[in-house]
């Protein structure tokens, strides 16, 4: 069910990057001592990226290397993220594998402080040898919201370790910010909370949502694991399909960073069961900048607006889910 440890980020937004900033004055670049530039955050992911623009406001430059509804499980290096990560003053990522194709180039050529966001906000992750799972680490951390402000946090002391000049003005942003995502967490409660017990089930097609389901209290199952790079076995299909008709699933979703293969087999197991297709999810990237879905909260609000409309009751009015 949902944790609110809402009280402890706040606190740390107040007082721990400040002494963080105090203490690492020293990692300062030789070229920020006289603030002739401004720095350079270089993101990973689309959610990491929308983070830092809220963080850095004015006072930073933010490049993001992947694109709107790209996969980051089977992200294409191109030759230009060497260069924009050897740039970098900071780079800030998701880590627990999320951007296995970019681990090594950024080893490679990062100059800055690498900074794995949810590394840090959820050391023990789903999934992983500290969890009953037991296998690889769940990277999809992002989607509880108390846990993306942990991101919030932890990019907040490494962003003022290498510009303290502008602490000021990162700790106002991220206090902004963390109000906005608080409102958004009440939010998503509320909205699940519409949604009979009994039907809040979702089936997906990879395994990106549990994280929500953990905070949120969803049960969500999905035809391959955590990685899109994964094939559905045939029984794993037939376990979906099983579990359809038993818990009277009404709808079922696809996701938008996905192969239209596995949103293929999600349809096809809609029609097997006699489901529908409550809507397309957002897993592990937000659309397009100035869309509804192109910003971390658009994208939450979009994802829970689907999910209630289509096992519950209707979303509010104003709050409803958009078409990719």
């Amino acid at each position: 069910m949902h944790q609110k440890p809402i009280c402890f980020h706040v606190s740390l937004l107040l007082f721990s990057s400040c002494f963080i900033g105090c203490e690492r004055t020293a990692q300062i670049p030789a070229d920020r001592t006289n603030n002739t530039q401004r720095v350079h955050i270089v993101c990973t992911t689309t959610m990491i990226e929308d983070l830092a623009q809220h963080l850095a406001g004015g006072a930073a430059d933010v490049t993001g290397i992947m694109r709107a509804g790209e996969d980051p499980h089977v992200y294409n290096v191109r030759p230009r993220d060497a260069e924009q990560i050897a740039r970098a003053d900071i780079i800030l990522t998701n880590g627990h594998h999320l951007e296995s194709t970019l681990e090594k180039v950024i080893h490679n050529n990062a100059t800055g402080p690498v900074v794995a966001l949810a590394e840090k906000a959820v050391p023990h992750p789903l999934g992983s040898s500290d969890d009953a799972g037991g296998g690889a680490p769940d990277p999809h951390c992002w989607m509880s919201v108390t846990h993306f402000r942990g991101y919030l946090q932890h990019a907040l002391d490494a962003l003022i370790a290498v510009d303290p000049e502008n602490a000021d003005t990162y700790r106002n942003n991220a206090r902004q910010y963390d109000a906005e995502l608080q409102e958004l967490d009440t939010w998503i409660q509320n909205q699940i909370t519409s949604i009979p017990a009994d039907k809040r089930v979702i089936v997906t097609s990879h395994d990106a949502f549990q994280y929500l389901a953990e905070a949120y209290g969803l049960d969500v199952r999905a035809m391959v694991g955590i990685s899109t790079a994964e094939a559905p076995r045939p029984q794993e299909i037939e376990k979906i399909e099983s579990l359809i008709r038993n818990r009277n699933v009404k709808a079922v979703f696809i996701e938008t960073s996905t192969s239209s293969t596995l949103n293929t087999l999600v349809k096809k197991s809609a029609a097997a069961t006699g489901a529908t297709i409550g809507g397309t999810l957002y897993s592990d990237s937000l659309d397009e900048p100035g869309e509804p879905a192109g910003s971390y909260v658009g994208m939450m609000r979009h994802n829970v607006s689907a999910i209630a409309g289509a096992l519950g009751e209707p979303a509010a009015s104003g709050q409803g889910a958009t078409t990719p």
